[in-house]
């Protein structure tokens, strides 16, 4: 029996999300899913799902959200606070990176992010939506996924699966609000502040076509995430970048994480939802460990970059993967999932 939750108060923009479409580029058709894909993994695993689970990315401002029946439920991401209120119980401050027994007919109530952008929430057994295309993740550009093809509106009726009755059982069980099981959490890395951010990349196809100057500038300087900036892409504001000479090129593969530079000189840096294809020249790639980090950017946040080695960007995928592992068994330990 699938379960609901009715969303009395819709956040800026959360949409349902998984992993994305990644068999489908070939048709035209984006990646999409979540764009910090290890804060969702993370959420997922701390709930007992799989990776490819959907969870809500919630992006700058929460909902408000009303559970029908019991739940157990993981919040991971940017900052932000989250409260459930329950008929004849105190409020509870439930805190990101752990696994919370939602009883049925609570309320939570998510705030607005005070540090990074998108914030996840899993729900054991899943969000139930439509799988489209292999995916269950919301692609609005083109009303495709998710929840009726958009982000989440007041009045909205969401599903999930059913939990693992032992499961419910063991968080239920729990008691995490005692003293001496109240305070452990996981978390994989602190969402980004306003500056000193750091995102590591590996030179693109057209890096070395850039001058000397603009070569130094791009590794020696700031960037700011602008305003029109979404879930394809960042526009950067920064020290213009220039070729060295005319560079004209056809439409050529690209990715979330590829930096593009149109002729105004301003990066571009791709995200989940960019098409499969781009005609800009590419002059570098952020590295497949640090893409959560750039999903938590948002407008008005500054960073710089740093280039890497190949054998660098491998060495740092396989020691995030090492600490989520790490953290879900430490999870395990304390919440019995």
């Amino acid at each position: 029996m699938n379960r609901q939750v009715r969303v009395l108060r819709a956040g800026l923009m959360t949409t349902v999300q998984d992993l994305g479409r990644p068999a489908t580029r070939h048709w035209g058709v984006p990646v999409g899913g979540a764009m910090d894909q290890l804060s969702h993994r993370l959420a997922n695993r701390l709930v007992g799902n799989s990776d490819t689970a959907a969870t809500l990315e919630m992006t700058l401002t929460g909902d408000v959200l009303q559970w029908e029946q019991d739940a157990v439920i993981a919040i991971t991401g940017a900052s932000l606070r989250a409260v459930m209120e329950s008929d004849n119980r105190p409020e509870k401050l439930l805190m990101p990176g752990r696994p919370w027994f939602v009883p049925a007919g609570s309320r939570i109530q998510f705030g607005t992010v005070q540090r990074g952008c998108r914030s996840y929430l899993a729900v054991s057994g899943g969000w139930d939506v439509p799988i489209v295309l292999g995916s269950r993740s919301t692609l609005q550009r083109s009303q495709l996924g998710g929840h009726c093809g958009r982000a989440l509106r007041a009045g909205d009726i969401l599903t999930y699966a059913d939990a693992p009755e032992s499961l419910t059982s063991r968080i239920s069980a729990s008691r995490p609000d005692t003293a001496e099981n109240s305070n452990w959490y996981v978390q994989l890395f602190h969402p980004p502040a306003a500056t000193g951010t750091v995102l590591r990349f590996l030179p693109g196809t057209h890096f070395p076509r850039l001058t000397n100057e603009s070569q130094d500038v791009m590794q020696q300087s700031e960037f700011a995430v602008r305003m029109e900036s979404d879930r394809m892409g960042y526009r950067l504001q920064g020290l213009p970048l220039r070729f060295s000479e005319s560079l004209q090129i056809r439409s050529e593969a690209v990715i979330p994480g590829t930096l593009q530079l149109p002729p105004d000189g301003q990066l571009l840096l791709l995200m989940a939802d960019c098409a499969p294809t781009g005609g800009y020249p590419r002059v570098g790639h952020i590295i497949s460990a640090d893409l959560p980090l750039a999903a938590q950017l948002k407008p008005g946040d500054r960073f710089s970059l740093c280039e890497v080695s190949l054998l660098e960007a491998q060495e740092a995928l396989r020691l995030q993967e090492q600490q989520l592992a790490a953290a879900v068994h430490l999870a395990r330990l304390n919440s019995g999932v």
